[in-house]
């Protein structure tokens, strides 16, 4: 039996869709291919179909309507940052955000303190999410949720207390709460093996203990969609900071250069390890 029913609903359902970007370098599904369906159903505003014809419009708009949730309006993946408002994460997430991206700072501090050091670091404020978060303690689900990429910036610095826990417990955390989530990709920012293997080992046991096991965890987790990048000393630092200068001979590598690998390994370009800062400044 034949019967009218308004279809234009199911069309929009599509053509909502259609302009989704399925990942960040992957494929589009362009509204193009569904033109004819809009001026044969949309016609007149509705049209004859049998049952059938209605049931197997449902499915395709169902399925369409449901693609990657975590895509910003313009199409781009939705990409963690923690320790987003950090010497590099500040810089990392600025980056990402130019390039459209929806990024998600968290940290500890709240959004307006985050906010407020992410201007002092870069000179000018930056739009994107902050979420106050505690990720040593803090159900993460929400917050990784629909992310297609995490980047860990987490650590304590030499000097600080708690540094295995802090480096490497929390480290840890996120990459195992991340590969729950479904996260397709994981960047941790960790410390050369010139320096690790290095005098430094005898004064920085617990700090370079645990950057060892977050690395462990992050490739266990992850494998070859993870990148390690190990720079050694980063030049510069967060305004009013003062950092311990680096062993002699080690040439400081620029922010710049560490985030924009950082970046890479988020969008999927380079995988694997990218160790010392010769490396990281060529990349």
């Amino acid at each position: 039996m034949m019967m009218k029913v308004v279809t234009c609903v199911v069309v929009a359902l599509l053509q909502s869709a259609s302009s989704f970007l399925v990942g960040p370098s992957t494929f589009a599904i362009k509204s193009k291919a569904n033109v004819g369906i809009q001026t044969q159903l949309c016609m007149t505003g509705d049209v004859n179909l049998d049952r059938r014809s209605i049931l197997s419009i449902f499915p395709a708009a169902i399925a369409f309507s449901a693609l990657s949730p975590a895509l910003a309006a313009d199409g781009k993946s939705k990409i963690v940052v923690f320790g987003g408002s950090g010497y590099v994460g500040a810089h990392v997430v600025q980056i990402l955000s130019q390039q459209g991206y929806d990024v998600v700072s968290v940290s500890r501090s709240s959004p307006s303190a985050q906010a407020d050091k992410v201007s002092k670091i870069l000179g000018s404020p930056l739009a994107t999410k902050y979420e106050s978060l505690d990720a040593s303690t803090a159900d993460l689900n929400g917050v990784l949720s629909g992310a297609s990429a995490v980047v860990s910036c987490v650590g304590i610095a030499p000097g600080g207390s708690n540094q295995r826990a802090g480096n490497g417990g929390v480290n840890i955390r996120i990459a195992d709460a991340a590969k729950a989530a479904g996260v397709e990709r994981f960047v941790y920012i960790s410390v050369s093996s010139v320096l690790a293997n290095g005098p430094a080992k005898f004064l920085l046991g617990d700090y370079l203990k645990g950057k060892a096991e977050a690395e462990a965890a992050v490739i266990k987790d992850f494998g070859s969609n993870a990148l390690v990048i190990k720079p050694a000393i980063i030049a510069g630092g967060p305004p009013g900071e003062l950092r311990p200068p680096g062993p002699p001979g080690i040439k400081p590598v620029s922010v710049d250069a560490v985030a924009k690998a950082v970046v890479a390994g988020a969008l999927g370009e380079k995988s694997g390890s990218i160790d010392g800062n010769d490396d990281i400044s060529a990349f």
